[in-house]
């Protein structure tokens, strides 16, 4: 299965310096930032059905986050034609997230009901009208229970790297179809995995549990927001030029180390870094994404080898969980006018090998994005 480009919110900010008790060289006073360019972004429910040529449209996805009090909608048609995206939201900050990837975004309002205990034979119902007032119905059927045996990477057509992996997931059952205005498209027999008369899954899939991490070429600016002093268990806020705000915590590991949780509190993930203060600044060993409070295995790693510092090139491997090796590759990190500027290119899997994405992040009062 594979699915367009699909970048998500900023999941990821840049930190002041840190400094602990102990004495540090002087190179490492210099910020400590989270690799440039990665965009992380976590949703408990994905919804996706492959649509027949009633309609002008090839697939139709759903993210859906009920975490908070208001929960959080976006849907996506792609365009037959072009592949074009065509987003629907129920959030201003969806909305400004779409648009800023270059998405048309419209606002609506949606009505979105699920089943208490998801399982076989599930029935969910989404329902909101387009900005030229055509209703959308889409009724989606779940044929198995939620597995493991529905986890994996999707393959995303995109210019730059973008990881999309499924926790657990399920095939779509009969029933399975999107009507807009008066015209429906009913979910196809997915031949590829059929095994009548046991087993007949639809063109349509659901997953739980869906972490997209993207890397564009963009530039992130950040400002300054560190306290004066900063010491083991340092909590303070980092804000963005354009309000993004990211709470941050500082915990010292030893001498000249320290574990860093940025926590955005708007998407409910969290980023860890694993950083050492060196001669050249600051490298960072191991960065982790996942939703807030999540235990290892519901998070995504990247492990950098040797350790992610200015100037230097390194080898990474991203793994879902403790040991579900996803994805490898290299990045440069060198110095821009902007900050840091970082080289990434991927060598696995098969379907990403050679993309590449360059990206640059700097931070300081008066910055701009």
């Amino acid at each position: 299965m594979r699915l367009s480009a699909r970048v998500l919110s900023l999941a990821l900010a840049t930190t002041a310096p840190s400094v602990l008790a102990q004495a540090a060289p002087a190179a490492a006073t210099q910020p400590l930032l989270p690799p440039a360019g990665l965009y992380y972004r976590y949703w408990p429910l994905q919804l996706v059905q492959w649509l027949g040529p009633e309609l002008p449209y090839s697939m139709i996805v759903l993210y859906a986050d009920n975490r908070p009090k208001t929960p959080s909608y976006d849907v996506a048609f792609i365009d037959r034609a072009s592949g074009k995206e065509t987003h629907y939201a129920n959030k201003p900050e969806l909305l400004a997230e779409d648009k800023a990837k270059g998405y048309d975004a419209y606002p609506t309002r949606m009505q979105f009901d699920q089943p208490d205990a998801p399982g076989k034979g599930a029935q969910y119902l989404l329902r909101f009208n387009t900005e030229k007032e055509q209703p959308v119905v889409w009724q989606f059927v779940q044929l198995t229970d939620i597995s493991d045996q529905g986890s994996g990477v999707t393959p995303v057509d995109a210019p730059f790297p973008i990881l999309l992996y499924r926790e657990q997931g399920a095939l779509a059952g009969e029933g399975t179809a999107l009507k807009i205005g008066n015209v429906t498209s009913t979910a196809d027999v997915w031949k590829d995995y059929a095994q009548p008369p046991y087993f007949v899954p639809y063109h349509g899939a659901i997953t739980e549990g869906a972490h997209i991490l993207s890397i564009p070429p963009l530039q992130s600016s950040w400002t300054d927001a560190q306290p004066a002093t900063l010491a083991e268990g340092s909590s303070w806020q980092l804000v963005s030029a354009r309000g993004s705000a990211y709470d941050a915590h500082a915990d010292a590991l030893h001498s000249g180390a320290l574990t860093l949780t940025l926590t955005d509190q708007a998407h409910g993930t969290a980023t860890t870094l694993e950083a050492a203060q060196t001669a050249a600044g600051w490298a960072v060993s191991r960065v982790r994404l996942g939703p807030t409070g999540a235990k290892a295995e519901h998070t995504l790693q990247l492990s950098f080898a040797p350790a992610l510092a200015p100037g230097a090139e390194s080898r990474f491997d991203i793994t879902a969980g403790k040991k579900t090796k996803l994805a490898s590759g290299s990045v440069q990190t060198g110095r821009s006018q902007a900050g840091f500027e970082e080289k990434w290119t991927m060598s696995s899997p098969d379907w990403a090998r050679g993309k590449t994405s360059t990206a640059t992040t700097g931070v300081g009062p008066g910055a701009k994005e």
